[in-house]
């Protein structure tokens, strides 16, 4: 699916090509009048569901937590009704595959732990709200934040080492230079990078959630939050984009065998 200029594509997802109403090809051409712009729209409200939802959560108990978990599900199927047809399937994958690590990663491996000791009902739908961030911000960012990003990353990850602090950031960011060697998601990974950096670092930062010091199993340790956390992000996106494309080949297959039994 091309979202972006130079080619910039939805890697690993199959055709996912820009429809009428999707991602222009130069989608500067319409922020001088952001009122337009239903990506425009989309992204403030994203940011609102996470600014506020996040101290809604933190400081409203149960009660709270439920309430931005309705909010969040709404704006996920907002995004639905307002994005190209085409994005659609990624984003169910993304859920899917959202949940499956949320429950690995905080109840399975333990490598943190909500503020409850649950998974919020709005955590697999807050994962494609970056999704979603990550396709629509990828054309806007110029081509420096690309070289800067990994290169802030593999800064980190040698001081990292040098200093044998926040040590699981190391293979995170080897992770993240690998999803970064694709040179049509580039843009993409590395915005995905930085804005889940940002809602980890806010999160943390309130009180939603805390990365454990000791990594299990693995005898590493943890900043809070990770600096190279944002890999996991990265890795995500890379198994909806499998998972795209596989069924998209099982659908072609599909209907191969049917017109062979049809003849």
């Amino acid at each position: 699916m091309k979202t972006t200029r130079e080619g910039e594509a939805y890697q690993l997802g199959g055709s996912l090509s820009t429809p009428r109403g999707g991602i222009e090809k130069n989608p500067e051409s319409r922020v001088l009048n952001p009122a337009l712009s239903p990506e425009s729209v989309n992204l403030s409200l994203i940011l609102f569901t996470f600014a506020l939802g996040m101290i809604v959560d933190q400081r409203g108990g149960l009660a709270g937590q439920l309430a931005v978990s309705v909010w969040t599900w709404g704006v996920f199927f907002w995004l639905l009704r307002t994005s190209p047809r085409e994005w659609r399937l990624p984003f169910y994958a993304c859920l899917v595959w959202a949940t499956a690590g949320e429950i690995l990663l905080s109840l399975v491996w333990v490598l943190y732990t909500y503020r409850l000791g649950n998974i919020p009902f709005f955590i697999p739908p807050g994962h494609v709200l970056v999704f979603y961030l990550g396709l629509v911000m990828a054309p806007r960012v110029p081509r420096a934040f690309v070289v800067l990003v990994p290169a802030a990353a593999i800064g980190y990850a040698a001081v990292a080492v040098s200093c044998s602090i926040d040590t699981i950031s190391i293979p995170l960011a080897v992770l993240f230079i690998l999803c970064m060697q694709q040179p049509e998601g580039q843009r993409r990974y590395a915005v995905i990078f930085v804005a889940s950096l940002m809602v980890e670092v806010y999160g943390t930062w309130i009180g939603n959630w805390v990365w454990h010091q000791d990594v299990p199993y693995l005898g590493l340790s943890s900043a809070n939050p990770p600096l190279a956390a944002g890999a996991f992000y990265c890795i995500l996106d890379v198994l909806v984009g499998l998972t795209v494309r596989g069924l998209k080949r099982l659908t072609r297959m599909a209907s191969a065998l049917r017109l062979i039994a049809s003849a």
